[in-house]
């Protein structure tokens, strides 16, 4: 609520990610939850740092997260997104030797004034992520 404040006080986009690790049931059930978590916290820590001070990110359930980019436009957190997720694809995770890569699917929408609440961009980000999920995974939808 306070993000949305701030746009309609500063007039400044905002969007909302949604974002989850494609098929990380299957990664529990053969590693187990402990390694789960780790690929969690390497995750987040890859997240960090690829936001800017501005943006904000959040574990929003089980491997889902979910993200408030400040003053970028849809367009401008596509690309930001698209980077990402090239970026967590890239960063290898290793378990007793063997090394793997992990993948996300992602889905954005932007806060407007159609919207009667958080939970509308919320729901638009939502269905735009599982939008990501039926067209193969891996990719990001806005």
């Amino acid at each position: 609520r306070m993000e949305i404040d701030r746009v309609d006080r500063y007039e400044q986009p905002l969007t909302l990610l949604m974002f989850d690790i494609d098929d990380f049931k299957a990664f529990n059930d053969a590693y187990g939850h402990v390694e789960g978590d780790k690929v969690l916290l390497r995750l987040g820590q890859v997240l960090k740092r690829c936001l800017r001070d501005t943006d904000s990110a959040y574990r929003y359930g089980g491997e889902e997260f979910a993200s408030i980019f400040y003053g970028y436009t849809r367009e401008e957190t596509i690309a930001a997104v698209e980077a990402l997720r090239i970026r967590i694809e890239q960063t290898p995770y290793a378990i007793n030797g063997q090394v793997f890569h992990i993948t996300i699917s992602a889905g954005i929408a932007e806060f407007d004034t159609t919207m009667n609440s958080v939970m509308d961009a919320i729901d638009h980000a939502d269905q735009a992520l599982y939008r990501a999920k039926r067209e193969g995974r891996n990719r990001v939808i806005g």
